[in-house]
């Protein structure tokens, strides 16, 4: 049985007739098939999955197949069960998978990250028409967060207890099964407010038939929420769909990442196709431009793949300072 629902599929597969068959009746060979998965449909890491995919694909002798799960909270068991090879994921959500702490319940010590990316962008939204302004307006309200995004569980109660309110007292908790149900929940009144990630296709589409509202979180209360995650204060950047820009926020880096049993030519083909080509990434959707080459290779809590450390050297894109830190890492047990 599958570890998880598969709500779509999206096969990219390239080079089949040009590259993949040579004379007349010859066989074309079959290419390498990596199962890469992402958030549910619609939301932000779903979108850059697919572009990532299809750039590989083209790129490369790989198949990038994406697969969008529930959330954050299966894709470490999805990875771990065989069904995927590779997956797009926050560094919080890996970094607790890889330890066994917060809401994975043994530690993933096979996971590895191929590339730091983007910011994932958070924060609690409602709609305008609801009258609610700032955080403190959420007393006596509904407060949705997605059961399988822990994170978003967590940036509703750091955030409420910031501003002095009780999450079990001060609002009614409403649990959803993901982000997207947590959108659509908004959109239709079963709910005030909803804590979650930052753009997507479905936050766009909710935005087109009302104005969103970012409530905004004040930078000089990041040390509630730190003591929970990896999360740095943040101003939403103009290419956020469905958000305006400049809304005070709080967000921490999405990774690439994959099993450490991938081969190292798979993976060092991967991040070489990503970051070579990165100029025609950026121009397929405004959060790709800062999947940048400069940030790929990080001062991370988990160990990279040696495949993509292979890239790095060879770009003089990994120091001295990594190579001690990976070190570090893998010696931990």
């Amino acid at each position: 049985m599958k570890a998880f629902r598969t709500v779509g599929m999206v096969m990219i597969l390239s080079g089949l007739i040009t590259s993949g068959m040579g004379s007349l009746g010859e066989a074309a060979p079959a290419l390498q098939s990596i199962n890469l998965i992402t958030n549910p449909a619609g939301m932000g890491l779903y979108t850059i999955a697919v572009a990532q995919g299809q750039l590989i694909s083209r790129k490369t002798g790989l198949q990038i197949v994406v697969q969008p799960s529930q959330g954050p909270k299966v894709i470490p068991y999805i990875l771990e069960s065989g069904d995927g090879q590779a997956a797009t994921l926050s560094v919080n959500n890996t970094y607790w998978a890889y330890k066994g702490i917060s809401e994975y319940n043994k530690p993933h010590k096979f996971l590895r990250v191929l590339q730091a990316g983007n910011e994932n962008y958070f924060a609690i939204i409602t709609k305008e028409k609801s009258g609610i302004k700032m955080i403190p307006d959420l007393k006596g309200k509904r407060v949705t967060y997605s059961v399988t995004s822990y994170m978003t569980q967590l940036v509703m109660e750091t955030e409420l207890l910031a501003y002095g309110l009780s999450p079990a007292k001060d609002v009614t908790v409403v649990k959803t099964e993901d982000n997207t149900t947590a959108l659509r929940d908004l959109d239709q009144g079963r709910t005030d407010a909803a804590a979650c990630g930052l753009g997507g296709s479905k936050m766009a589409e909710l935005s087109r038939k009302t104005k969103i509202v970012v409530l905004s979180f004040d930078p000089g209360k990041i040390a509630f929420v730190q003591k929970e995650m990896v999360m740095f204060p943040a101003i939403t950047p103009g290419n956020l769909s469905g958000v305006d820009p400049g809304q005070n926020v709080i967000a921490t880096p999405s990774l690439l990442i994959a099993r450490a049993d991938l081969g190292e030519d798979v993976a060092y083909q991967m991040v070489k196709a990503l970051i070579e080509n990165y100029n025609e990434l950026k121009a397929v959707n405004p959060v790709l431009a800062d999947w940048r080459p400069e940030v790929a290779a990080r001062e991370l809590p988990v160990p990279y793949h040696p495949g993509a450390i292979k890239f790095y050297k060879e770009k003089g894109l990994w120091s001295s300072k990594l190579d001690q830190l990976q070190q570090k890492l893998l010696s931990e047990k």
